[in-house]
């Protein structure tokens, strides 16, 4: 597993309503570079993936994607909402603040993780701790 990780609120200071900045991965020529935007109506980040080897449009990432959180919740994407772009690709990755009735989020949530699998290596992890 790769994985790509800060301790902290993230790379700008930010808490975890605000996002957390962005963290990155290089792996089976396929760069993945995710930033956590913030919490609106949910949990969103914007992924951008770059390769000069594949062709980046037949990944889904609501399908390849899960959030977990420090606590052992484990969400998948609501929405993955990105163009075709072949080697390089930009989109945004959402995912449910509420699950069950319950925030996503709750207030002894001290981090998250998105992981992506199957995209250029089996399995990369992006971590924001606060």
């Amino acid at each position: 597993m790769l994985l790509a990780s800060c301790s902290g609120p993230g790379e700008d200071g930010q808490a975890k309503s605000a996002g957390g900045g962005k963290r990155s991965s290089d792996a089976g020529s396929v760069t993945l570079d995710i930033t956590w935007e913030g919490q609106d109506s949910g949990l969103v980040f914007t992924v951008q993936m770059d390769t000069h080897a594949v062709d980046l449009d037949g990944f889904d990432l609501k399908e390849l994607a899960v959030l977990r959180t420090d606590e052992g919740v484990e969400v998948s994407p609501a929405s993955w909402e990105s163009p075709a772009g072949g080697h390089h690709r930009e989109g945004t990755l959402t995912f449910p603040a509420v699950v069950d009735g319950r925030p996503v989020l709750g207030e002894a949530t001290r981090g998250v993780t998105v992981v992506v699998r199957d995209v250029a290596a089996p399995e990369r992890s992006f971590r924001w701790t606060w």
